[in-house]
């Protein structure tokens, strides 16, 4: 499998629907289960701060881009704009926006992302191929969702360890990353959408590794190991914060969205950066 394709799927879609994480919420707990090729969460979840809680449960990796739906939009309106994009590698109506949500997380696992949800209608979505080349959206890996505006009740919320701050084309890290559990606050300062994406290298493997394999000069399996989650794709202004341990060794922070203007992955316009956890 290609991670890259996730980001050729014709979506070069830069939209923002989230706001700043306020330090006096604190958040709601939503579950979400991935399979392949469907989510099971509740059809209905209040506004306000809320915790997405991905767990893997599939054979593939999954994650839960969330998208939301302008006024009076629905799923057949997103999966026949989906089709034209694909086809004629346009850009998407300006009715549709993304909002984060929990990135790739291996099978088994779970990832969490927080952040501020707006009253509205909703999609999750798997922008993740098969092995096959078909993103898993094409395989009905999409599941619509309702915001109510009902508000949770404010709750307090852990302080962030660190912040990463997504550009265009960068990954800023506040400072260095040392083994444990971490709350890592994420925000899009960049004019296009963006996502991160981690994942653990497999020992010996560089970023480098991981560029060739991506396009197609490295053969053998992908020179990574576990992915961790992140936070997915968000639009500009975006916010939102994921919660993960790490363990000593080198990660990857990825971004596989198109650029806006040719298409590309960020990846290829130098939006992947290796770290060091101590």
């Amino acid at each position: 499998m290609k991670i890259r394709r996730l980001a050729l799927a014709g979506l070069a879609w830069a939209a923002g629907c989230t706001r700043p994480v306020p330090r006096a919420a604190g958040p709601g707990v939503v579950t979400i289960t991935a399979s392949d090729y469907a989510f099971g969460v509740p059809d209905t979840i209040p506004a306000g701060l809320t915790t997405f809680r991905l767990v893997n449960q599939g054979k593939e990796l999954h994650h839960a881009s969330l998208v939301r739906l302008g006024d009076g939009k629905s799923v057949v309106d997103f999966q026949t704009a989906l089709v034209t994009a694909m086809k004629n590698h346009t850009p998407p109506p300006a009715w549709m926006g993304f909002a984060g949500g929990p990135n790739a997380v291996t099978p088994g696992d779970t990832a969490t992302a927080t952040q501020i949800l707006e009253p509205g209608s909703y999609l999750f979505v798997c922008w993740i191929p098969s092995a096959d080349g078909t993103p898993h959206v094409m395989k009905g890996m999409l599941r619509p969702v309702v915001v109510s505006v009902a508000q949770r009740a404010a709750m307090a919320v852990p302080a962030a360890d660190l912040s990463i701050t997504l550009t265009d084309y960068d990954f800023r890290v506040s400072q260095p990353l040392t083994a444990g559990t971490r709350v890592v606050r994420v925000k899009n300062a960049g004019a296009q959408a963006h996502e991160v994406a981690i994942t653990a290298l497999s020992p010996g493997k560089t970023l480098q590794d991981f560029i060739a394999w991506e396009q197609g000069g490295e053969k053998g399996p992908l020179p990574t190991g576990r992915w961790l989650g992140g936070v997915g794709v968000m639009g500009a202004g975006g916010e939102s914060e994921f919660t993960t341990t790490f363990a000593p060794g080198s990660y990857l922070l990825l971004c596989f969205w198109p650029d806006a203007k040719d298409g590309q992955p960020h990846i290829m316009h130098g939006m992947a950066k290796q770290i060091t956890v101590s």
